[in-house]
């Protein structure tokens, strides 16, 4: 009867407890070396490996009476086990270098009863980059563009690789940054035509093109303004008082590849003295909107001023486009509207129209 109950007490104390991974990641990076580590609850604990098509790698075991710490054991040629902890509660780890040729197998941990423990060997996706549209480009002497791109959620990424392709030449740029953008240098502007693109590599040299990780940019200085327009707002009680106008303009047509606008100059002149105001470029405004629009102020009756205006980037200032006014003294007589009559004679069938005159503003535009 002692004799059986002792031999009760061993057997509980073998069983005791269920197997447990204390690590195992939800994926892994291929060509770095990533270890499992598993509890057993008891005083054995073995490792087994499965393949794809559940299939047995290799199968191996510790124990409490035969194995001590750092007792190691292989399973197959990629699999390497390790007994961390011994006692009444077992502890091993499993390391390998993940590879293509084992993604997906499943590594088991078990207790005697037959208690298995699955942890899979996922290997991360490749990386996809996103990239931004915008550029940053610095002027000389230290001309650049900066190419943005949105980092990956992945934490198997090596290192990047920046295109720059032209109908001169293509150039790879290798970077470790994760910030997100790279600086490059631009050999020649004058319109010509770059496109980006970039590349994620992962830990294992695995890449993925698609056509989001590649934008277009022309460095050039913007194209002219649009409807350029004058209007006198107000007139003197006294020919010896100044008046003020407006000056309103549209932004010049522009490329989504091109550098983005930043602000126009205004120059005129006042008592010959010249004068400069800066708009600041609004993104997004349409023409319907009018936002750029300015009340100038200091011209004088009978005189005839010219006003400029110019876009501004990164690159520098574009043409100026410029338009005049003769500033009166009096309002202009409004404009009668043109009609048109015809006279039909019911005996001849000959009809008779008046001739139209139009009146033309004596406003130039200079492009």
């Amino acid at each position: 009867m002692v004799i059986f109950a002792i031999a009760f007490l061993a057997l509980l104390y073998f069983v005791e407890g269920t197997p447990q991974f204390t690590t195992c990641p939800s994926s892994v990076c291929l060509s770095q070396p990533v270890t499992y580590e598993c509890n057993s609850g008891v005083n054995t604990l073995i490792w087994r490996v499965l393949d794809t098509n559940g299939g047995s790698v290799g199968t191996e075991s510790y124990t409490d009476f035969e194995d001590d710490v750092g007792a190691t054991v292989s399973i197959g040629s990629q699999f390497d086990t390790v007994l961390t902890v011994d006692g009444s509660s077992l502890v091993s780890n499993i390391t390998f270098t993940p590879m293509l040729n084992i993604s997906n197998y499943i590594v088991q941990c078990a207790d005697p009863t037959g208690t298995f423990m699955n942890c899979s060997i996922v290997i991360a996706d490749i990386p996809i980059v996103n990239m931004s549209d915008s550029f940053n480009y610095r002027k000389p002497p230290s001309e650049y563009v900066q190419v943005n791109w949105l980092l990956p959620n992945n934490p198997c990424i090596s290192h990047y690789i920046v295109i720059r392709t032209s109908s001169t030449d293509s150039v790879n740029f290798t970077t470790t940054t994760n910030e997100g953008l790279l600086r490059l240098p631009l050999p020649s502007l004058n319109d010509t035509l770059y496109t980006f693109g970039v590349l994620a590599v992962d830990t294992g040299g695995r890449s993925f093109h698609t056509p989001f990780n590649n934008v277009t940019f022309i460095p050039n200085v913007p194209g002219f303004v649009t409807d350029l327009m004058l209007t006198q707002v107000d007139y003197p009680t006294d020919i010896n008082d100044t008046v003020n106008i407006t000056v309103s303009w549209n932004p010049p047509p522009q490329l989504s590849q091109e550098p983005i606008l930043l602000r126009y100059n205004v120059h005129y002149n006042v008592s010959d003295v010249p004068q400069n105001i800066t708009v600041p470029h609004y993104h997004g405004a349409t023409p319907t909107t009018r936002p750029y629009l300015r009340t100038l102020s200091g011209f004088i009756v009978g005189s005839v001023y010219t006003v400029g205006v110019a876009a501004v980037n990164n690159i520098g200032t574009g043409s100026i486009t410029s338009t005049t006014i003769t500033i009166l003294a009096t309002p202009p007589p409004p404009e009668i509207p043109s009609t048109s009559t015809s006279y039909y004679s019911l005996t001849s069938g000959i009809s008779s129209t008046p001739s139209t005159t139009e009146i033309t503003p004596s406003v130039s535009v200079t492009e």
